[in-house]
């Protein structure tokens, strides 16, 4: 039986190979990276046909619809394409065979790029055949999962675009069943999930800089948000994005401010004389705060009081 060559790290798909234990190598991110590598347990797409690595040209390759990652380090691929210049590719990508004669990438976008700063016009790559679009987008999270991780917010949307698509596929795709396919807890899909409890602003402003702040973090504002204080929700994310502040920093400052209005509103008392409705008087501490009602200025409010003084 003729044996098939495989990398190291394939996709999860790539588990039905009828292939002998491979030697271990490091992959390419391994070899410009400290410390050890270990990959997550993944279950495995159920793939009709494949072929073995073979180079296919760049040109034919399109991206991945399903990409979770939203941010690319510029620095971290020019050091992938240095250390495929000098040792050349360990880990072939994964591609998907399209009807016009395409490919699709899957998983390999960072190794894709490191080879067109590198102007060359093939890759590497194990092609899969009659593959869902769901097994498709499981397939580019278990990738990116494996080889470099991803942000939080990042994996929140790939998360929930992924189970999304299989509602609409009629497949029942489960949030415990993913996490068995890509290799992570079911409570890290569901602290990523959060992040779709914040403000709509919120959420748009995480699209422009995914990793603003941690699903840790992030959940402490939900909360808030949650509580109907999403303006300080707001503000909070502002003062990490624009003014540097820290996640822990900016959390305990809404959590300070919210604290504070709460007491406030509590201490709210309708102004009354004679029957009428002046205004609301806040206890802010040593102070008494009037705020004006019913059309009364605040010259009414104190003739009125100096009134009642004499």
């Amino acid at each position: 039986m003729k044996q098939r060559l495989a990398p190291r790290m394939p996709l999860a798909s790539l588990k039905t190979f009828d292939q002998p234990e491979p030697v271990s190598v490091p992959s390419d991110e391994e070899r410009i990276a400290d410390g050890s590598f270990s990959a997550p347990e993944a279950k495995p797409l159920p793939v009709q046909g494949y072929t073995p690595a073979a180079e296919i040209p760049i040109t034919l390759i399109d991206k991945s619809p399903h990409q979770p990652r939203l941010i690319f380090d510029p620095e971290a691929i020019d050091a992938l394409a240095a250390s495929i210049s000098e040792s050349g590719l360990m880990s072939p990508i994964t591609v998907k065979t399209k009807e016009d004669g395409r490919y699709e990438l899957i998983g390999g976008e960072r190794r894709l790029r490191a080879h067109q700063i590198l102007g060359k016009q093939q890759i590497p790559a194990f092609v899969l055949e009659n593959i869902s679009v769901t097994d498709a987008a499981i397939g580019a999270l278990a990738d990116n999962e494996a080889k470099r991780s991803l942000c939080d917010y990042e994996r929140g949307k790939a998360y929930k675009r992924t189970l999304a698509m299989s509602t609409e596929a009629g497949k029942s795709l489960t949030q415990g069943t993913l996490a068995r396919r890509i290799g992570v807890s079911d409570a890290t899909i569901s602290r990523c999930l959060a992040f779709f409890d914040l403000p709509q602003e919120a959420i748009a402003m995480l699209d422009e800089k995914p990793n603003l702040i941690g699903a840790k973090n992030a959940a402490s504002l939900v909360t808030l948000a949650k509580k109907g204080h999403g303006r300080i929700v707001i503000q909070a994310l502002r003062r990490i994005s624009q003014d540097g502040a820290s996640e822990q920093g900016a959390v305990n400052w809404a959590t300070s401010e919210v604290n504070r209005l709460s007491k406030t509103t509590q201490s709210i008392v309708a102004l009354k004389i004679k029957g009428q409705h002046f205004g609301d008087v806040v206890v802010d501490g040593s102070r008494l705060i009037i705020n004006c009602k019913n059309g009364y200025t605040a010259e009414d409010i104190l003739s009125k009081l100096l009134e009642l003084a004499d």
